[in-house]
């Protein structure tokens, strides 16, 4: 007779890969203690989010994100992933600027001395990554349960990315007069400085941000640029090829003009660049469907001590 581990029929030798056959048989013979790791499934995920930059001007809340991905076990604890992400981002800033001097976008528009006439920085950037990503399963070690219903993983990534981002500085033909908004500056008066500047203001986005030009490597005629990604996920198991994922992902970038915005306020007139580089958020609910047949579940929703700890009784 034989026992299950680990949800399947240690004796399946069906769901074991050819290069670990040898064990299999030897387990299945009686002259080794443990079964071959089994096949596991692969993993097509599809997720939908909000997508926020972190950078110099405040960006909207539940901007739209999206992304896709294909994941594959290398053992109970640790799995890669390839994700691709899209992401719209907008931001508008309910303080006014006025040392904009060196910003491309808005000094084209603005008089002769840009210190003259105040403007409020908006943006909406378009941002695609793909990227590798190591996940680690952080609740996998069960000593009395052959699998969760609830997995926690951490995920670390590096890839490339790029953005294409526009401003919306013209009415029609003609800069925006700001001089009607009142009360900007003022932290208390920031929602009503907010809900003046979305009546004043269209959806254009119509003149092109400040970008780095030639000194940046292109893609596609947009900036390209390294990234590395830190994260947290919840994933709920719904059957045997289904799961229900909760992930906040923050990606760190070498760019600070995803939010079009580098140039810091307080030297009037010669603007120096803001410190810090831009980051972005990518918060997301996804389904995560498993491929694959004659496949046992993916392995970082089994226990990986079942094999040691639990007593198989082999075949006879």
């Amino acid at each position: 007779t034989t026992t299950s581990g680990s949800g399947y029929d240690v004796a399946d030798s069906t769901v074991v890969p050819t290069r670990r056959m040898p064990q299999q048989t030897e387990f299945m013979q009686g002259t080794y203690n443990y079964p071959a790791k089994p096949r596991s499934m692969w993993e097509l995920g599809l997720k939908v989010g909000s997508f926020t930059v972190r950078g110099d001007v405040p960006s909207k809340f539940l901007s739209p994100g999206f992304g896709v991905h294909i994941r594959k076990a290398l053992g109970y604890l640790f799995s890669l992933r390839l994700n691709y992400m899209y992401g719209i981002g907008k931001g508008l800033d309910w303080r006014a600027s006025g040392n904009y001097g060196n910003n491309t976008a808005w000094s084209a528009y603005s008089p002769t001395n840009p210190q003259q006439s105040r403007v409020f920085y908006n943006y909406k950037t378009n941002v695609q990554d793909l990227s590798l990503e190591g996940i680690f399963s952080l609740n996998n070690i069960k000593f009395h349960k052959s699998r969760s219903n609830v997995n926690v993983y951490a995920l670390l990534g590096v890839g490339v990315a790029t953005y294409d981002t526009k401003v919306n500085a013209l009415n029609g033909n003609a800069p925006y007069n700001f001089s009607g908004i009142t009360g900007n500056n003022v932290y208390e008066n920031r929602k009503d400085v907010k809900d003046a500047l979305e009546n004043l203001l269209d959806d254009s986005y119509e003149t092109q941000a400040e970008t780095y030009g030639d000194e940046r490597a292109k893609l596609g005629g947009n900036t390209l640029m390294p990234v590395a990604h830190v994260g947290l996920g919840l994933a709920f198991r719904l059957s045997p090829r289904l799961n229900l994922a909760i992930e906040d992902r923050l990606t760190f970038t070498n760019s600070d003009l995803i939010d079009g915005q580098r140039w810091a306020e307080q030297t009037t007139g010669q603007p120096v660049m803001t410190p810090s580089k831009d980051a972005y958020n990518n918060l997301t609910i996804g389904l995560n469907i498993n491929l694959g047949a004659r496949s046992v579940e993916p392995l970082w929703w089994l226990n990986p001590l079942d094999y040691a700890y639990q007593e198989i009784r082999k075949p006879r």
